[in-house]
């Protein structure tokens, strides 16, 4: 496993327990949080957006966590588990939701959520 996969299992993790100071070490200042639809919510830009929006999706409401992922070393592609994904965009008769996650240094540095398993893999370079 590599320090990407545990980093993002860690933040979720952090995330789910509500720990802000803990995720505020694992989530770069300027990391950015890009949606899988434009216009359904707003970019988060910075890394104190992030660690809120984290802990809201990982809440009780939403019960965001990571499922199924693919470890590309600096980056990991994941598919998400929740309740309603469809309003964090996820889309499809059972909605589904996919994140790329890239880390440096330890730090996730950028987040994207994308609808669909192939706009993923696609962005990330791989065959769907």
């Amino acid at each position: 496993m590599s320090e990407a996969l545990e980093t993002v299992q860690q933040v979720y993790a952090l995330a789910k327990r509500g720990d802000h100071g803990g995720l505020r070490e694992l989530i770069a200042g300027d990391a950015t949080w890009y949606p899988a639809k434009e216009g359904a919510w707003n970019p988060c830009r910075d890394g104190d957006t992030i660690v809120k929006t984290l802990v809201w999706r990982s809440g009780r409401a939403n019960k965001l966590r990571p499922g199924e992922a693919i470890d590309l070393g600096d980056r990991v592609v994941m598919q998400l588990k929740g309740k309603r994904l469809d309003r964090l965009g996820g889309r499809g008769f059972v909605p589904r939701l996919f994140q790329i996650v890239e880390v440096r240094q330890g730090k996730i540095v950028r987040m994207h959520d994308y609808p669909r398993r192939q706009d993923a893999m696609a962005a990330a370079g791989l065959k769907a």
